[in-house]
């Protein structure tokens, strides 16, 4: 009799939660870490309260002799028991069984791209919602909306003992249903080399695997993740959500490769994976290099920190750039000379200014940096060579709120100047701290108010131009208003005192009929503009010490 290969059982919901809590699964490490968020978590209870099919698990049963294969961190339920006969690994499913056990525990954690998810706001509504979605993700709120970790509790009447009659029913009834809705389990007997080619499949026929993801599930025998997360550990909060890709290109590039596609990264690592197997000496040699470099990329976000004011992701033009300069680190062996540093320093601005690693310059820029960083680690003469590919009226285009390489570089440069308070009457510094996080946006100042200029018509695409901002506090930025810069700068210059100075902080050009002089706002915000182009460009271009822009406006 031929051996079964699939084995379909039914079990309801609350017994899908004891198999939980006797730590019958298992996460293996081909798998994805978790990745929903507190709004997918509660639409999953959601469809299991509305009765709608919420898809199989997919399990692959096995020996525990077969725990070689089981991941030991970076996983969300509870930690197999090794007195069960047999380990239950999840192949497809693992978000929404690690769903249940959160949901019904209410507790918190951070998902695979550092978002915090609270639990305990899976809620319940004891009222009919207008949209018909009665389990939302929001913070609870006694007698209305109530937490479903008190709800699936099994001293549920005690913990609600506040609802009225009306609202305990309501709550009874939800509570049944969820725990009686029965969910499908897929008993798969296969080898490893089927079960991660079936998790690849099933993967890009539903939540679509990212090319990172293929990657680390075709070899997890190198531990990947366990790479990745070490080099994590090295970058703090502002730069600590390091996407997977740019960490895989240099942890291939220090073993000899030269391309950032993901095919070639994959063909790469499959390679190594394939190497490493019987060669346990390549083995212990590619962890030794690979912890190494996780400290390189520490070394290199310090770097552009310190150098050129890149307090934080927000303001890196790209993710590669620390890759690569993470690499230099790498091969160089210690820090940069006084001519190391003086090519580093081009290098930044020429890549960010002028996008290097975007577009169709992407495959190109990479392979050759990578070259050149690993012959600068070597010859500290090495010179890095740059062909001017952007204008100055790509400065005045860029928007304040995008995120492109001269955008990031506008920021660069204004932080390197060391914002300053305008409206008090010393030159007193602004904390760079402050700019270190996303929720400082509203120090972002229009000089000329947009508020006012598209009021005169004026296009948001050039009142909006980074041309027209500068680093305030939100402060100062409320009590100048709307007020025009004519008005407001020439109270500070009338009343205070550094004004020149004040103003070559933020590089915005005051001279005598300068634009923002101007009585007529629309004529003078349009010279303006142009001026402070021209200004920038110019600042960009002393810190860089090489020519970035191809011609002038």
């Amino acid at each position: 009799m031929s051996r079964k290969i699939i084995d379909i059982q039914t079990k309801r919901l609350s017994q899908l939660i004891e198999c939980i809590d006797e730590g019958r699964f298992a996460i293996p490490r081909l798998q994805r870490e978790f990745v929903w968020d507190g709004a997918k978590a509660a639409r999953l209870f959601d469809s299991m309260l509305a009765h709608m099919p919420i898809g199989v698990v997919m399990i692959w049963p096995t020996p525990r002799s077969q725990r070689l294969y089981l991941r030991q961190k970076y996983h969300v339920l509870p930690p197999f028991n090794a007195k069960n006969g047999k380990v239950w690994f999840l192949i497809d499913g693992q978000q929404r069984v690690s769903v249940v056990h959160r949901v019904r525990e209410g507790s918190k954690l951070y998902n695979a791209r550092g978002k915090e998810v609270d639990f305990s706001r899976v809620v319940f509504s004891l009222e009919t919602e207008e949209d018909g979605q009665q389990i939302r993700y929001r913070k609870p709120q006694p007698g209305r909306y109530e937490s479903l970790c008190e709800i699936l509790h099994p001293y549920w009447r005690r913990r609600l003992s506040h609802l009225g009659k009306r609202h305990r029913e309501r709550v009874r009834k939800c509570r049944e249903k969820i725990l009686r809705y029965p969910i499908p389990l897929m008993f798969v007997q296969a080898n490893i080399a089927q079960i991660r080619e079936s998790f690849l499949r099933i993967n890009t026929q539903g939540m679509k695997i990212t090319t990172a993801d293929a990657i680390f599930t075709q070899a997890e025998d190198l531990d990947l993740r366990d790479i990745r997360h070490e080099v994590r550990q090295h970058l703090d909060d502002s730069f600590g959500q390091m996407p997977e890709m740019p960490i895989l290109f240099a942890m291939a590039a220090v073993r000899g490769a030269t391309e950032a596609r993901g095919q070639a990264l994959r063909q790469v690592i499959q390679r190594l994976q394939r190497e490493a197997q019987h060669d346990p000496r390549l083995r212990k040699s590619l962890s030794r290099d690979w912890h190494r470099l996780g400290v390189c990329f520490g070394k290199a976000v310090d770097y552009l920190r310190q150098n050129f004011t890149v307090l934080s992701r927000d303001y890196l033009y790209s993710d590669y750039m620390v890759a690569i300069l993470a690499t230099f680190f790498y091969w160089n062996g210690r820090g940069p000379s006084f001519s190391q540093r003086d090519q580093l320093r081009k290098w930044f601005w020429a890549t960010t200014v002028g996008s290097r690693y975007s577009g169709a310059n992407f495959l190109r820029c990479l392979p050759d940096d990578l070259k050149f960083f690993k012959r600068l680690a070597s010859n500290s003469q090495a010179r890095f060579t740059y062909r001017p590919e952007v204008e100055k009226v790509d400065v005045r285009k860029a928007q304040y709120a995008s995120r492109t390489g001269i955008t990031a570089a506008c920021y660069c440069i204004l932080l390197r100047r060391r914002p300053v308070s305008i409206m008090d009457n010393g030159l007193n510094e602004i904390p760079l701290d402050r700019y270190s996080t996303s929720a400082n946006r509203k120090d972002r100042h229009h000089i000329f108010p947009r508020a006012m200029l598209a009021s005169l018509g004026v296009p948001a695409r050039l009142y909006n131009s980074i041309c027209n901002i500068c680093l305030l506090t939100a402060e100062e930025n409320q009590e100048i208003g709307m007020r025009r810069p004519r008005v407001y700068l020439g109270d500070v210059k009338n009343n205070g005192t550094h004004f020149t100075r004040k103003m070559a902080r933020h590089l915005i050009p005051v001279q005598d009929g300068g634009g923002v002089w101007q009585h007529d706002a629309k004529k003078g915000f349009t010279r303006f503009l142009k001026e402070r182009t021209d200004l920038i460009c110019q600042e960009l271009e002393k810190e860089a010490g090489i020519r970035l822009f191809r011609r002038d406006l």
